[in-house]
């Protein structure tokens, strides 16, 4: 892939388009949520007339990323207008995007772009800027934004810092590099505001989360052999409306740091006939999205997910999915 060629390209199909629709995946985190608050921000200062859409409503503690009253969460609601242009940021195939069978019913089938970071990327866009080897998908809108000489506002620099810090979990992940460093020293530079972006992302635990995260504590096991450490989230975990994310993927990165261990599995009851799985490692030797898409799904090598068709059950003190 030719960075610049294709940040020419995308930047070119953006000065054409009439009506453009930004589209990140569904539970976004902060690098989704960065992500197209960032493009937004440009859209914007194009006089560009777009539209916002993700499945889900983001997690309250990210409400200062993106007013998200003015994103559109119902698939059918895109067929209200037609749109030349479809950005597709953080995502690794359009099914995760929610726009699996949206775009091929579009009346006019617009022009795709596909800015992501996920090595299991599909290469779905009709025009690519997809790295893998970036810590996130905002650190690819930074670098297209420097490329093409774009100005980053104080704002944009907030929202793009959001993604990096949230995908480097704070810079303690192993796919923390000098380049990432660097590009977050020049979003402070820029005005990015760090005491909200870390406060918003990691100062956030209730201590109606923590107790949750007891009761799935009390459930870990440890595999000495293969070293990797697995618990479960139930139904019942979430039955009061937490965040998903807050549990899950708060205690996945929790056990990701524990002392001797290479891997973490999370499985979640995700609805009454399907269990979501989330991966974490720091071990530069595995590589967890291989193991996501032997089961479906797909991610980072640090960090991935699957869902399968199945219920946890207990059964003489083990969990097991049926």
């Amino acid at each position: 892939m030719d960075f610049l060629v294709n940040s020419r390209k995308i930047y070119s199909q953006i000065n054409q388009a009439q009506n453009i629709l930004v589209a990140v995946h569904q539970n976004p985190d902060a690098d989704a949520l960065g992500s197209m608050a960032a493009f937004c921000f440009l859209l914007e200062d194009l006089g560009k007339n777009y539209t916002m859409f993700c499945l889900n409503q983001p997690d309250e503690n990210l409400a200062w990323i993106i007013n998200f009253e003015s994103v559109v969460t119902k698939p059918e609601k895109l067929f209200e207008q037609d749109y030349d242009l479809v950005l597709v940021l953080d995502s690794g195939d359009l099914e995760y995007a929610g726009l699996k069978g949206v775009l091929p019913s579009f009346k006019n089938p617009p022009v795709v772009v596909n800015i992501d970071h996920h090595i299991t990327n599909l290469g779905f866009g009709d025009i690519n800027l997809v790295d893998p080897k970036a810590v996130s998908a905002t650190e690819i809108i930074y670098r297209f934004f420097k490329l093409l000489k774009i100005k980053v506002s104080s704002k944009m620099a907030s929202v793009l810092l959001a993604g990096i810090i949230g995908d480097t979990y704070n810079f303690t992940n192993s796919n923390t590099n000098p380049a990432c460093l660097e590009i977050a020293s020049q979003l402070l530079l820029a005005g990015a505001r760090l005491d909200q972006v870390n406060d918003s992302i990691f100062k956030n635990k209730s201590v109606e989360v923590l107790k949750i995260w007891g009761e799935i504590l009390v459930r870990l096991t440890y595999n000495q052999e293969l070293e990797i450490a697995s618990t479960v989230v139930t139904a019942d975990n979430l039955k009061d409306h937490l965040s998903v994310s807050d549990v899950t993927d708060g205690v996945a990165n929790f056990l990701n740091n524990i002392s001797g261990v290479k891997a973490a599995l999370i499985l979640q009851q995700y609805d009454s006939q399907i269990v979501k799985g989330s991966f974490r490692t720091n071990e530069d030797l595995i590589d967890v999205s291989k193991l996501a898409r032997m089961l479906g799904g797909g991610g980072h090598r640090k960090a991935a997910g699957f869902k399968i068709k199945g219920k946890l059950i207990e059964v003489d003190g083990a969990w097991k999915i049926v």
